[in-house]
């Protein structure tokens, strides 16, 4: 007993001392704001806890709607992209698509019709270069326009690919009208040194006879 009442000496001297140094009130009102302060902080938590459970739900949903859209995004550009590989109707039907394919068969028309009998040998080999030459800068220009054409050979535009037969058009008229008046020179040449012939093989048979 004695113990006891002195422990509880000792404890209420140190209450009343501490009592003394802040006020009994003070410290009564110190315990209730403590207590204010964490049922405050419970409640918030407790809201912080909703709102995370409501922001998961919005992930979870969210990631299926950003999957959806780019499912929906990478099948517009892989549509794109197919379509930039095929020709539309506006290039395949375009009108320079036709004066390049006549062209071509006109200018090789023109050459393989030629007759050089008369013609030097020299001359006839100088024609031949220039055949050859002619001719394979025509396959070329016939290689691009079948690659701008034909599917999956390039990836451009209407606008590019018109652009791109718009240069093969001009290079195909360039060289129909170098062959149209080469080869009318070189018949022009033919013919000359023809009537050239016949005109020394007329004379030769006129003095010939007498």
């Amino acid at each position: 007993m004695g113990s006891i009442k002195k422990g509880l000496f000792i404890l209420f001297t140190l209450f009343t001392g501490f009592a003394k140094a802040q006020g009994i009130g003070d410290w009564f009102n110190q315990a209730g704001e403590q207590k204010k302060y964490y049922l405050q902080q419970i409640v918030a938590f407790q809201a912080f806890e909703s709102e995370l459970k409501q922001g998961y739900g919005v992930v979870k949903n969210g990631l299926g709607g950003i999957r959806d859209i780019n499912t929906a995004e990478l099948n517009l550009h892989s549509t794109y992209y197919r379509s930039l590989s095929v020709a539309s109707p506006a290039v395949k039907n375009n009108t320079e698509v036709t004066d390049i394919l006549q062209w071509q068969s006109v200018i090789v028309s023109q050459f393989s019709g030629m007759n050089l009998n008369g013609l030097l040998a020299g001359e006839q080999n100088y024609v031949a270069q220039v055949r050859t030459t002619v001719f394979k800068d025509c396959n070329q220009d016939m290689t691009d326009l079948q690659n701008l054409l034909q599917a999956n050979n390039l990836q451009m535009s209407d606008g590019e690919r018109l652009k791109r037969l718009a240069k093969i058009h001009a290079a195909m008229l360039d060289k129909y009208q170098f062959s149209q008046s080469f080869c009318n020179t070189v018949k022009l040449l033919v013919a000359q040194r023809q009537q050239s012939t016949n005109d020394t093989q007329t004379l030769k048979s006129i003095y010939g006879n007498n």
